[in-house]
Parts: C-alpha cells; sequence; structure tokens
C-alpha cells in the first residue's frame, strides 16, 4: 500500500477522538440509546442486504443506503470496544460484497448489457457510500480486506462512470467525498484525479453538474438542493486540506453566508432547507429541515472549524445538536425522522434505510470526535459542554487528562478537572458561546473573572497540577429571538443553546379551547424559572407562562388569563416554535444570524 499522504494545509484543530468510556452526558446517552435501540436493532439482512442479492429493480429511483449503515456500523464499533457490534458490521460487508458480480458490478439493479444499469439514478449513490464505508471500516478498525473492497470498487467506479452518456443525471452526493476518503487511506493519485477533476451532479434536480474543483453556484441558480450542496462544499474542505487552492473555500464562504445573514436560510433551530431545496422564506411546516441536511451542516461547519481554529463555529454546530439533530430521533430511540418541521405536526420516516436515517447514524457516529481538539504544540481546546474524559498526549511529551462534569444544556455551570501526569505547562481554551453575555471563570479557589460578551472563547495558560479545578459558569436567561420571513412578527424561546416549543401533550386543556394556538398571546414577563421535565429526556426542562387570547388587532376585553407549557424542541408532539407575544419590542436578533467568520 501507497502511504497515506499528507495534507498540505494543516488542521488548526487536531481531533481527540471519545470512546464510549469516555463520554456520557446528553450527548452520550443519545448515542448509546441510537447504538442499543436502532442500530443493533437494524434487520440487515432483510432491509440492506436483500435487495443486492436479488437485484429487484429495473427503473425508477431505488436508494438502499448499506454504505452509510457500514460507516456508522464501523465507527460505533471503534466508539464502544463493542465486540458484537464489530462483529455485526463485519457480517453486513461481507454479505453484501458476497452479491458482487465477477465484472465489478454491485447494486440493486438487474444487471444490462455494458453495465447500463450504472446509468440509473442512485445506483451509483449505493455504490459511493459503499465505498465509503469500506474506506472508512478501515481507518477506524484496520480490516485491510475492507480497503481491498474500497479500492476494487473504487475502480470500478471510475472505469464505469466515464463510459455514463449523461453524468448530470445521476446523484452523486457522496462521491467526492468517498473518493477522498479513499485517496487518504492510500495515496493512489487516480482517486484524488477522479474526485477532484471529474464533472458529476445531477444538474435537473439536485446541483450544478461540474467537477469538485471548478463548482461554483449561487441559489438565483437552480436546482440548489442543501443536502448536495453541503456534501460538495463538505467535499471541497478536504480536497483543499491536500491541494491548498484558496479557490476550493468560495462555495463555502457562499453558503455560510447565505445561511447566517439576517433573512438567510438557517433556522432557529439548526437546520436549513424546505422540501431538500435551499429556501429564504423560513416557512417551518410539513417537509422542512431533512435530516440529511442537518448531518452535513454539522460536518461541513466542523470541517471549518478544524482549518480556521474558531470555536465560535461550535455555537452553530450545538444549536443543531440539541434541537434539529435530537429532535430527528424518537425519544425511545428506534425511529428516525426524514424532516423535523418547527410548525405543525412531526411525523417518523417509514423505512430504517435509505438516506436519512444512514445519514442521522453517520453523525451521531462522528460527534465523539467534536468535543475535545488539540491545537499548536501544547493547546487543548472544549467545543462541546458535556460530561466527558479525554486523555490527551502533547507535543511536548506531557499527558493529561481533563475530565467535565455538567449537566448541560440543563444549565451553563461546566466543571473541568485537569490532570497532567507530572506538572505540565499548557494552554485550556474553551468555547464561550455566543448566547451566554457574562461568564465568569475561576480556578481552583481563585476569584472568578468575567469573560467579556463576544468573547468567543477563554484560555488560561499555566503550569497545571493534578487536581486543578476550572468552573465555567455560563448563565442561561431567558431570550425571545425574532422571527423573520413568515415568521416575521413573532418570536422564538430559547434558553442557552435549546429552543422551546409549545406542544400538545403539556398544553392538552388549552388547545381543546384554541386550537393550534390560534390567538394565544404570550407575556414574557410572566415566563418562570425552569422546571425538571422527564417527559421527553432524563433531564429536561420546561417552563410556564401567562397568556391571553387576542382579538383581531386588540386585546380581548376581559379575556381569561391562560397558561401556556413550553418544552424542549425535541418534545415529538411540538407544534409551534415561534409564537405573538404583547410587546416584541423585547425580541432580539438571534446571535447565529451574523456571518462572523467572513474575511
Amino acid at each position: 500500500m501507497t502511504p497515506s499522504p499528507a495534507p498540505k494545509v494543516a488542521d488548526t484543530l487536531r481531533t481527540i477522538p471519545l470512546t464510549q468510556a469516555g463520554l456520557s452526558g446528553e450527548i452520550g446517552r443519545r448515542i448509546a440509546d441510537l447504538i442499543r435501540v436502532n442500530y443493533l436493532a437494524l434487520d440487515l439482512g432483510k432491509d440492506f442486504v436483500e435487495a443486492f442479492r436479488s437485484r429487484p429493480f429495473t427503473e425508477g429511483q431505488h436508494y438502499i443506503g448499506v454504505g452509510k449503515v457500514i460507516d456508522a456500523g464501523s465507527q460505533f464499533a471503534a466508539y464502544t470496544g463493542d465486540p458484537a457490534v464489530r462483529e455485526r458490521n463485519a457480517h453486513l460487508i461481507a454479505d453484501v460484497w458476497q452479491t458482487r458480480d465477477a465484472d465489478g458490478y454491485i447494486g440493486t439493479f438487474k444487471p444490462e448489457p455494458g453495465a447500463r444499469q450504472n446509468h440509473h439514478n442512485w445506483v451509483l449513490h449505493d455504490q459511493e457510500y459503499l465505498l465509503l464505508g469500506l474506506a472508512r471500516n478501515w481507518l477506524v478498525t484496520g480490516d485491510t480486506a475492507s480497503l481491498q473492497h474500497a479500492r476494487d470498487l473504487g475502480d470500478y467506479v471510475i472505469a464505469t462512470f466515464s463510459r455514463d452518456p449523461q453524468p448530470e443525471e445521476i446523484c452523486t452526493a457522496g462521491l467526492p467525498e468517498a473518493f477522498l476518503v479513499l485517496y487518504g487511506c492510500t495515496g493512489e493519485e487516480r482517486y484524488l484525479k477522479f474526485a477532484a477533476e471529474v464533472r458529476h451532479g445531477n444538474g435537473s434536480s439536485e446541483i450544478q453538474c461540474a467537477s469538485l474543483r471548478d463548482w461554483r453556484q449561487t441559489f438565483d441558480t437552480r436546482p440548489a438542493h442543501v443536502y448536495v450542496m453541503l456534501a460538495r462544499c463538505y467535499a471541497q474542505t478536504e480536497l483543499y486540506r491536500y491541494d491548498g487552492d484558496a479557490a476550493l473555500l468560495e462555495m463555502s464562504r457562499y453558503m455560510r453566508h447565505e445561511l447566517l445573514r439576517a433573512g438567510g436560510g438557517l433556522n432557529v433551530v439548526g437546520s436549513a432547507s424546505d422540501g431538500e431545496s435551499f429556501s429564504y422564506t423560513q416557512n417551518g411546516a410539513d417537509v422542512i429541515g431533512e435530516t440529511c441536511v442537518t448531518a452535513y451542516l454539522v460536518r461541513w461547519i466542523n470541517s471549518l472549524m478544524r482549518l480556521a481554529g474558531d470555536l465560535r463555529y461550535g455555537d452553530i454546530m450545538e444549536r443543531a445538536i440539541y434541537n434539529a439533530l435530537f429532535a430527528a430521533q424518537d425519544p425511545a430511540g428506534r425511529r428516525i425522522r426524514h424532516f423535523t418541521p418547527f410548525t405543525g405536526p412531526r411525523g417518523y420516516f417509514d423505512q430504517d434505510g435509505f438516506c436519512c436515517p444512514g445519514n442521522f447514524r453517520r453523525i451521531m457516529a462522528e460527534i465523539p470526535q467534536t468535543v475535545y481538539y488539540r491545537f499548536g504544540r501544547d493547546g487543548i481546546a472544549v467545543n462541546l459542554f458535556t460530561t466527558s474524559t479525554a486523555t490527551v498526549a502533547l507535543e511536548s511529551g506531557a499527558t493529561v487528562t481533563v475530565a467535565q462534569e455538567t449537566d448541560y444544556p440543563s444549565s451553563g455551570r461546566v466543571e473541568l478537572r485537569v490532570t497532567p501526569a507530572a506538572a505540565s505547562a499548557f494552554v485550556l481554551r474553551f468555547r464561550i458561546p455566543r448566547w451566554c453575555r457574562c461568564a465568569t471563570v475561576h480556578v481552583n479557589g481563585e476569584d472568578p473573572a468575567a469573560v467579556p460578551a463576544g468573547a468567543g472563547m477563554h484560555e488560561i495558560r499555566r503550569t497545571w497540577t493534578a487536581g486543578d479545578t476550572v468552573t465555567l459558569d455560563m448563565p442561561m436567561p431567558w431570550r425571545l429571538i425574532r422571527g423573520h420571513q413568515m415568521q416575521e412578527g413573532k418570536v422564538a424561546l430559547l434558553r442557552g443553546p435549546v429552543v422551546y416549543c409549545l406542544g400538545t401533550a403539556q398544553n392538552e386543556e388549552l388547545l381543546k379551547k384554541y386550537p393550534n394556538f390560534q390567538g394565544v398571546v404570550v407575556d414574557p414577563a410572566s415566563l418562570g424559572k425552569p422546571e425538571a421535565d422527564a417527559s421527553v429526556r432524563p433531564d429536561g426542562r420546561k417552563v410556564t407562562a401567562g397568556a391571553r387570547v387576542e382579538a383581531p388587532g386588540v386585546w380581548s376585553q376581559g379575556a381569561p388569563r391562560e397558561t401556556v407549557t413550553f418544552t424542549e424542541f425535541v418534545d415529538p408532539t411540538g407544534i409551534a416554535t415561534y409564537f405573538h407575544v404583547l410587546d416584541a419590542g423585547a425580541a432580539e436578533e438571534d446571535e447565529l444570524v451574523s456571518d462572523c467568520f467572513a474575511g
């Protein structure tokens, strides 16, 4: 095997992966539930392998998504260290690979002369993510057979895609990503060249057909499929690491600006799609917040953060994770959503395969790599706040264990215990979320120091000894966030990174009188303190507020005072995220609606 290539552009922040033994809190609980109740419960034979054996399809759009299951399963195996998880994934790889024909074809469509079946939309989509899953399996488990399978499949795709008479009709969402991962595993230039230079992309319904190196597209140019565009932005950041051409970041800058500018495409719960397409309308109902979009948004933002070293990107990540991403998962853990609207009822997807369940599992498997990072020679950065433990080997030779204790996001108090093997000088850096206006930090018994609002991060440089403790306090007052476009004149309620909603379960009596909260106007001055609410998650929160019923244009004279209950957005019965208030002037702009990274 050719040695893995060294990047031309190194990450400013370098990942410190966590295992299940080192991650708990709400993030660890969610991942554990997903593995136990969803991944281990999948019928892999029936729902993922059988179609590759029987090849039932001759036309139409049919996508299985087995490669995404393999990708997530590989990472779950490394994360848990559980032989049963590793063996389950190994069996899935073996069973799918046994369906491969002598000419190299592997897929769910019946073979046709000249491999014409590969010209059907989504045949390649299954192959590209299968390639990605095989390469990832080698990266995290060291299984050499998986890497050889990935090379064989990569060579087959290169040979057959070059003969496709209409590449602009084929879904290639994961194509460059998969080949860049394969190049990173092997260092073989043909994979890099194919990822960077081959023109691809379904121009009729998804994205401009162009090579990864040449892709430049605006939202004035249709189609603008957000999942595929984010996947390509992410792939361009990966190519940039190998290539060093700054032009490869132009689309990321454009996409970031269009998401984060005032009136932009990012919605308040941290996702960005309407019917899978980019939209500025802030419509919250029906096919909103595709889970694939949420997953690739988090992945891409993390990539930009690692490149730039700017922890403010973590503000976007945590908004997406604690709201749109976690709300896409059934509180019981088994079902996953295709879309997660923030207005009206939400439904669960009726399949374990296809795109969104697979991309949900993949991004959940990656979150343990987004909590801690190394930077410089002797720096440790904390991005996400969750109970966890990481042991880090610094370049100076020092070994340090950092442990977080926190109930975040239920409160903003985080305690960090720092335990170097021997007294060592290094830098501890942690993110100060932009929603926090008055954080304080103190080390051991020292007086607390105030962190200026908008600082983005805080650093402590000192010689650390075993038992040193850093306490970070981030007060979480209620915030009313101003709505735009279709939400103009209404507000959303947030506390820390968590968005709150009005659900049917805890407002049942009120909804009997005022269906869909029609005419209900909340008095923000009456918001109480957060109360414990274990109805959706073990350490959840809710709050009650006073409300009145509004007649058209005026407060109803003598209208009865009502009580409404707000629950966290992950409440599956939530139907209203934006609502009317008596004094809309009390609302503020969302702190995320600013492309502070520009330049």
